[in-house]
């Protein structure tokens, strides 16, 4: 039982002194031999560099730059970081690599052909396109019937960053033009004048008024400043000498 007892104790001495052997041999040995010229270093903040400057900001600090990945951005230019990994400001050793995700700049999309559709025809498509309806305008336009688009700007076959805006012209239908004021004018006069707005003279008659010169226009349908089509006709009343 002595003897026993002795082994036991001589196997668990040789253990302990195995151990910490061990650790000596770890810390003395392994460990500065895995660190030999891997001194420990900041990570620089990389963010919105260029890859190009990244890439020597890392150099300076004994570091790799790796890219990642790539991915549109609406603010950051082309081959410029968007991300890091490690963070700027972890404390790593030299000779470790940084990974990066480069921006792809803006995402470039086309603005569709929307002519001839209705307003809320347009604002789906173009919001399929991943771009944004700013504003409607409108404009008299005889060819395209009352709320369809007759243009949209910039123009259609456009390349915009995705997110842009567009603004879309919509018909009125028919131009209108307002009634010139022809009172008082002689027949010739009054024909000219309708011509150069647009509109054309209808029927002529008489009435006699023993105040007013003879030939003059005392009366007009339809009246002054009333919207009409271009192309309307205007009837008159002339005075007239005898009743």
């Amino acid at each position: 039982m002595p003897g026993k007892i002795k082994s036991l104790l001589i196997y668990l001495a040789t253990a302990v002194i195995s151990f910490f052997f061990g650790l000596f041999i770890l810390d003395q040995v392994i460990l500065p031999h895995l660190t030999v010229g891997g001194e420990l270093v900041e990570v620089p903040d990389l963010q919105g560099m260029s890859l190009e400057k990244a890439r020597k900001s890392c150099e300076s600090e004994g570091l790799s730059l790796t890219v990642q990945g790539e991915t549109y951005h609406q603010e950051y230019p082309a081959d410029h970081v968007l991300k890091q990994e490690p963070e700027a400001g972890v404390v790593i050793k030299q000779g470790r690599q940084v990974y990066v995700i480069l921006s792809l700049g803006p995402e470039i999309v086309t603005v569709p052909h929307v002519l001839g559709l209705t307003e809320r025809q347009a604002d789906i498509l173009i919001e399929r396109n991943r771009l944004e309806v700013e504003g409607v305008d409108f404009t008299a336009d005889a060819r395209m019937a009352r709320g369809r688009v007759v243009a949209v700007v910039p123009p259609s076959g456009s390349a915009l960053p995705r997110g842009s805006k567009v603004k879309l012209v919509l018909s009125e239908g028919v131009p209108k033009v307002r009634v010139p004021s022809i009172i008082d004018k002689d027949l010739e006069e009054a024909g000219n004048i309708l011509k150069e707005a647009g509109l054309e003279l209808g029927e002529v008659s008489y009435r006699y008024n023993r105040y007013l010169t003879p030939g003059k226009v005392i009366d007009q349908q339809p009246l002054e400043r009333t919207p009409v089509d271009k192309g309307t006709r205007v009837n008159l009343v002339l005075s007239s000498s005898s009743p």
